[in-house]
């Protein structure tokens, strides 16, 4: 089995990639509805407006950030903090508002990021159309630094184990055969997920991918999957956004929200910068 193979197929048996699907489908539409060129918006702005959103989304489907719920209140009542988690979404969206426990906030260096198990994911905004062209130098420290991190074609091959934020504690010739296999079973893999909104149309795209540092000239992924469901192409693109959009110029109506403490916590196409 290869790492895409392993990563797709862990995160689509934990329930992770319907979820993101969702995410990404309500952040698109919002920040579609809401992307009005006449007024000055462009392509950054759409981009940003999204990318801000699907943190967003990702937080309420997992239950973080802001949507944590607090000492006070019943994880195990289904009811418990609806108003706030479904809170400017669209009516047809509320009802549908997914929920996966197991997943954890695990943001690096001002990136955000989630994990589940032994997979973490880190957003980032792309133009639409050219998620191949994407320059990882560009990019922010933490996304560069994953694109540059070591990749294996079969998951159970040895790599060393250490990565950017977690450093090797134990010199390499004083672990045996049996520590090395451990530790690089237990190493963190990190994936981008990608995506981009077409500012023309509305058509969005969605990838989950491994990042390779392209400063030679090469690909800009080791692989990567689409993750959009559609009917035809290479599954990759949508031809409107997932979730009917709210009516341009009409404002979705919030619903009833009660006060909650805040939990304190970029790039080309609008993606924030210095993460």
């Amino acid at each position: 089995m290869t790492e895409e193979e392993s990563v797709v197929s862990a995160l689509a048996e934990g329930g992770i990639i319907p979820v993101l699907q969702w995410a990404a489908g309500s952040a698109h539409a919002r920040a579609w509805a809401d992307f009005d060129p006449e007024t000055g918006h462009d392509q950054a702005v759409l981009g940003y407006t999204a990318h801000k959103l699907l943190v967003d989304r990702q937080d309420r489907v997992f239950r973080l950030g802001r949507y944590l719920l607090t000492d006070g209140e019943d994880s195990g009542n289904e009811d418990t903090g609806q108003d706030v988690l479904r809170a400017g979404l669209a009516p047809t969206e509320q009802d549908g508002l997914p929920h996966r426990d197991g997943v954890e906030r695990a943001d690096v260096s001002g990136s955000p990021a989630w994990r589940f198990g032994r997979y973490r994911w880190f957003p980032t905004a792309f133009d639409f159309g050219k998620v191949n062209e994407l320059s990882w130098a560009r990019k922010s420290p933490t996304k560069q630094r994953i694109a540059a991190q070591l990749k294996s074609a079969n998951p159970d091959q040895i790599l060393l184990p250490y990565t950017y934020d977690q450093p090797l504690g134990q010199a390499l010739d004083e672990m045996t055969l049996g520590e090395l296999m451990a530790a690089n079973a237990a190493a963190m893999i990190d994936v981008i997920l990608a995506h981009s909104v077409d500012p023309h149309t509305g058509a969005t795209e969605l990838y989950l991918g491994r990042a390779r540092l392209n400063s030679d000239g090469g690909p800009a992924w080791h692989w990567l999957r689409p993750l959009h469901r559609t009917d035809g192409g290479d599954g990759a693109r949508a031809t409107a956004p997932q979730q009917t959009p709210p009516t341009r110029g009409v404002e979705v109506p919030d619903a009833p929200v009660r006060l909650r403490p805040r939990v304190a916590g970029g790039e080309a196409s609008g993606e924030p910068t210095g993460a």
